[in-house]
């Protein structure tokens, strides 16, 4: 890091930051994902949580929330509307009183796989012709940064 850090003087040193090209990919992935999502009848926040309840069985809004890149409130909120549309239910399991899980509904795990051709339709766009190679390797790059950031 120079001894001395100033912000970036032109658009190129700009875009040497990796942090802002994984900031304007996430924008520009979010805008366009959403339209296409729109089109199935889902936004980008339920289908998050569609696809983490799909794998992960009865999580609280706290943990939805943390997995799909949501605030709190906006997840408790988002969680609200769909146990009334009926994607979700609310569930406290016998083993602990003071837990209120969130479940996927029939209707939920429905609306899911109706919208997972658009997520396929969003990877092979944003992929196209990049290698297997180079792929995997961004993969294990940006797994690394989100450990950084955990850490």
């Amino acid at each position: 890091m120079p001894d001395n850090p100033s912000p970036p003087a032109t658009l190129a040193a700009l875009e040497g930051q990796i942090s802002y090209l994984v900031n304007r990919l996430a924008s520009h992935s979010q805008s366009r994902l959403g339209v296409m999502l729109k089109q199935c009848g889902a936004s980008l926040i339920v289908l998050r949580t569609l696809s983490v309840l799909h794998i992960e069985r009865g999580l609280t809004i706290n943990e939805i929330a943390e997995r799909s890149f949501s605030e709190q409130s906006k997840a408790s909120r988002t969680i609200d509307s769909m146990v009334a549309a009926g994607l979700v239910e609310r569930h406290t399991p016998e083993t602990d009183l003071r837990r209120r899980e969130v479940l996927l509904t029939d209707a939920g795990r429905t609306l899911l796989f109706v919208c997972w051709p658009q997520m396929e339709a969003f990877h092979t766009l944003v992929t196209n012709g990049i290698s297997q190679e180079d792929l995997a390797t961004t993969r294990r790059v940006l797994l690394a940064m989100t450990a950084n950031l955990r850490s």
